[in-house]
C-alpha cells in the first residue's frame, strides 16, 4: 500500500508537504501540488479516509441507520437521501439493525468512530428509549425519521400517522362498517402509538365503543 512517505521519498520532499499538497493547502506552490498529485496517481495512492477523519474530527460521510434495508420505504429513503447528499459532496454509510436495539447501539458507535458529519436514524422496533443515542452521538447532528423519540434533539421527519389512521377508519365507518379492527404494531414505536390514537379517535367520533379484543 502506497503511503504519503513513499510519495515524498520519490519526489525528494517532506511527507508534510505531500500531505498539504493532497489536501489542497494554498501554502503549497502550484507546481509542487501538481507534481505531488501526478506522482500519487502514478503510484496508485489512495488516501486513508478513516485516518483523515480522525485528524480532522469530522468527515464527508453521513451515516444512515434503518431497521431493514430491503423494505421499500427504507430503501426509498436511502436512495433519496444519498442522491441529495452526493450532490452536496457527501457520501453515505448505511447500517441496518434488523430490528435489534443492540445492533442499533453497535451501528451508532461505529458511525461515531468514523467521525461522521451526521446521522439519519429510524429506530429499531425494540429500542425503548433514546438514551443510548444521546450518550453515543453526543453533539453529532441527528435527524430521526419515521420511528422517532420526541425527547431527542435534532430534526424529526414523520408521516401523518394519526391523521392517516383516522381517515382510513372514518372511510370504513362511512361505508357502513361498525366492527372495525386494526393491527396496531409495537407500542414502543411512536408511529404505531399515533396510528392507534387516530383509529380510536375515529371510533369515538362515530360513537363506536373501543374493543381491545380486535386490536
Amino acid at each position: 500500500m502506497v503511503t504519503i512517505t513513499d510519495i515524498a521519498t520519490a519526489l525528494g520532499i517532506t511527507p508534510s508537504t505531500v500531505s498539504r499538497a493532497l489536501a489542497g493547502n494554498p501554502r503549497v506552490k502550484e507546481d509542487t501540488r501538481r507534481a505531488v498529485e501526478a506522482k500519487a496517481r502514478e503510484m496508485g495512492y489512495e488516501p486513508n479516509v478513516v485516518a483523515s477523519n480522525l485528524r480532522k474530527g469530522q468527515s464527508s460521510i453521513v451515516g444512515i441507520v434503518v431497521p431493514r434495508i430491503h423494505r421499500e420505504f427504507f430503501s426509498n429513503v436511502i436512495g433519496g437521501a444519498e442522491n441529495v447528499l452526493n450532490q452536496a459532496g457527501y457520501n453515505v454509510l448505511i447500517c441496518q439493525t434488523l430490528e435489534s436495539a443492540e445492533a442499533e447501539v453497535k451501528a451508532l458507535r461505529t458511525l461515531k468512530n468514523y467521525r461522521v458529519a451526521g446521522v439519519l436514524l429510524s429506530h429499531a422496533i425494540n429500542s425503548l428509549s433514546g438514551n443510548h443515542v444521546r450518550e453515543i452521538l453526543g453533539t453529532t447532528p441527528l435527524v430521526q425519521f419515521d420511528r422517532v423519540f420526541p425527547d431527542l434533539p435534532g430534526a424529526k421527519i414523520v408521516g401523518a400517522n394519526c391523521e392517516g389512521a383516522f381517515q382510513a377508519t372514518m372511510h370504513l365507518i362511512s361505508e357502513g362498517y361498525r366492527r372495525i379492527g386494526t393491527i396496531a404494531g409495537y407500542m414502543s414505536s411512536q408511529a404505531y402509538v399515533e396510528r392507534l390514537a387516530g383509529y380510536r379517535l375515529a371510533l369515538e367520533s362515530a360513537g363506536i365503543p373501543y374493543d381491545p379484543s380486535i386490536v
